[in-house]
């Protein structure tokens, strides 16, 4: 069992946050994802006055295919709020999300939130992994679009590319 030391785990809990935010802007959600959570870890989003559920196995998939649906997205994380507690810890993260999608004609739709995870953190081996996630979100600007969207399963090669 690796020894606790304080600044190596809160670097280590904010590498696995951080992570969660690659796995969605790059979209590597089914192989990063596995890797940030724990195998039961319960994730739920509240937006709009409903509640959406991510947990795994399923939620990987799930929140893949909402973002297959963006051309692009940023997500940035920080300053994180960590308490750690022996090989368990809680982390408050605020985030910004921009989420860009390509309309059929062409034309872009930008979907924005702001909000902030509550995270409950188990120590696992060498690695912190998300037991549970909650993404309170009270900031949305515009609206996302499920029809009428071009679909993009991969990340664009921006250096080919024009929008």
């Amino acid at each position: 069992m690796p020894t606790s030391n304080p600044i190596q785990d809160t670097l280590a809990i904010t590498h696995t946050i951080h992570e969660v935010a690659r796995a969605f802007d790059e979209k590597l959600h089914l192989e990063l994802l596995p890797q940030t959570f724990t195998d039961d870890a319960i994730v739920l989003y509240r937006l709009r006055g409903q509640r959406h559920d991510f947990s795994m196995p399923d939620g990987p998939a799930k929140i893949k295919d909402i973002h297959d649906l963006c051309y692009w997205t940023q997500h940035f994380v920080s300053p994180h709020v960590i308490s750690i507690d022996g090989d368990e810890a809680s982390a408050r993260t605020p985030v910004h999300a921009l989420h860009l999608q390509i309309r059929s004609d062409g034309s872009h739709n930008q979907w924005v939130l702001g909000a902030e995870y509550h995270d409950q953190l188990l120590r696992q081996g060498d690695r912190w992994c998300i037991k549970n996630r909650l993404a309170v979100i009270p900031y949305v600007e515009g609206d996302f679009l499920f029809d009428g969207v071009k679909m993009f399963p991969n990340l664009p090669d921006f250096d080919s590319e024009t929008i």
